[in-house]
């Protein structure tokens, strides 16, 4: 609660692996790191304090799971080897950014439908409203948020493209999203596609 304002949690990776395997990892290392706390005593002491500090706050974690669609804890078993492990990873991180940004797109759709041009702002970057007032212009609130056929694809860590059809203008939408930074995701670029032979296309 007390980071809110300053950030915002998408998920909990919770790597398990059994003190056995953790030992025998830390021999096999120890044999080349030439580090004094590479042994056994030492990761008994480490594994205790995480036991014993960090469990509670994933166990309370997951309380809060139960209660809000907005945070995910993920297990990962650990005991994998080191590419498996990185490949549960990668699609855990991919399931909390792709939930992060259609739950941005479908606040967006909702603003549209229901007129609500200060939420609207919040959702798209500033340079969006540059000389020209884009929501009043371009966005047509009919029925928004009865979309189908929905799409999402990565451009990079920080940029996404978020696609569907929008049967009541009859198109296809797609929105390019940006995260910026404690703003979150943010609207900067949309364009529409004729769905049957329209005769209309918008971009901005």
């Amino acid at each position: 609660k007390c980071m809110q304002s300053v950030s915002n949690i998408l998920g909990v990776l919770v790597y398990q692996c059994p003190l056995d395997v953790l030992e025998q990892r830390i021999l096999s290392r120890a044999k080349k790191s030439g580090r004094s706390d590479d042994n056994l005593e030492s990761l008994r002491k480490r594994f205790a304090t995480f036991e014993g500090d960090t469990m509670p706050v994933i166990d309370t974690l997951r309380i809060i799971e139960k209660s809000t669609a907005s945070l995910n804890v993920v297990d990962i078993e650990a005991d994998q080897p080191l590419d498996e492990v990185w490949d549960d990873t990668q699609s855990a991180m991919n399931a909390f950014l792709q939930d992060d940004i259609l739950h941005a797109n479908a606040k967006l759709l909702q603003a549209v439908e229901t007129n609500d041009e200060t939420q609207y702002q919040r959702l798209c970057a500033g340079e969006f409203f540059t000389e020209k007032d884009v929501f009043q212009k371009q966005e047509q609130p009919g029925n928004a948020t009865n979309i189908r056929n929905a799409q999402i694809e990565f451009i990079m860590g920080t940029k996404a493209t978020v696609s569907y059809d929008r049967d009541d203008l009859d198109v296809r939408e797609t929105r390019i999203w940006s995260h910026r930074g404690n703003q979150g995701w943010c609207n900067i670029h949309f364009v529409r596609t004729p769905l049957r032979g329209a005769d209309h296309e918008a971009a901005c």
